[in-house]
């Protein structure tokens, strides 16, 4: 588990919960989108200072209008150029750390989101491609899910096999997730919720084509995942909360 992965429980907890009464996941899926954009919004406001980065822009708005009104020789406009600059950074350096903060929320729902909402298990009678890298080598799905409601079935898991057909490893498959890797140094931050591939195997990865779960009834294929769903809502009430509260 990365850091970023520590609210994962508690979010597991919270939309199974949600789940007795949103029984749709498509609006389960909106509702993280406007949570997380009240969530960072409130942060952004909260640790940003609102009325010195109104005081920039308004200083800044005022250096554009000199800048526009000048007439002069090019060279004479250094100054009203330069100071339309400072502004600018100056802008740029008082929101950056408050706006990097306030999204840590958002980057802990879209992590735990693509893991919950990003992909799941097929039937068991339906095939799923595995492939191992480096090649030659090969892997298989071994997939008993029931899709019956109530009915789990037995747990997925890993075959890794040599050019050979012969079975060099095993690993479990507990969450849908299409891709196990060794693990690297990102994963202190953002951890696979599979687990890893051991260190001593020759196999560096293995990528599984699990079906991605799919939202809305139309559109292309992007149109109907969770990343369009959750980042439109998330966006949408994002903005609407700054217009609404006049956030800087």
């Amino acid at each position: 588990m990365g850091l970023l992965d520590l609210p994962g429980p508690l979010l597991d907890w919270l939309d199974a919960a949600l789940s007795h009464v949103i029984t749709a996941p498509g609006l389960r899926l909106a509702l993280w989108g406007a949570a997380g954009a009240v969530v960072s919004m409130a942060l952004y406001w909260a640790l940003s200072p609102q009325a010195r980065i109104a005081r920039i822009k308004s200083e800044a708005l005022a250096a554009r209008q000199r800048l526009e009104a000048y007439d002069g020789a090019f060279a004479d406009a250094w100054p009203l150029i330069g100071r339309m600059l400072r502004l600018s950074l100056r802008q740029l350096a008082v929101v950056t750390w408050p706006a990097v903060l306030a999204s840590l929320p958002v980057l802990c729902l879209i992590v735990w989101l693509s893991t919950a909402y990003g992909h799941s298990f097929p039937a068991a009678d339906q095939p799923v491609e595995a492939r191992a890298f480096p090649p030659p080598h090969q892997a298989r799905l071994i997939n008993g899910h029931d899709p019956r409601p109530g009915q789990e079935g037995a747990p997925a898991h890993l075959e890794i096999a040599d050019a050979a057909g012969r079975t060099i490893g095993d690993l479990d498959l507990a969450v849908p997730v299409s891709t196990v890797h060794k693990r690297e140094w990102w994963n202190a931050l953002i951890g696979n919720p599979a687990g890893y591939l051991p260190e001593e195997w020759p196999v560096e990865r293995v990528e599984i084509d699990l079906p991605r779960t799919e939202y809305l009834p139309f559109g292309p294929w992007w149109l109907r995942s969770w990343e369009a769903v959750f980042f439109g809502t998330l966006l949408a009430c994002s903005v609407a909360i700054k217009l609404a509260f006049r956030i800087q």
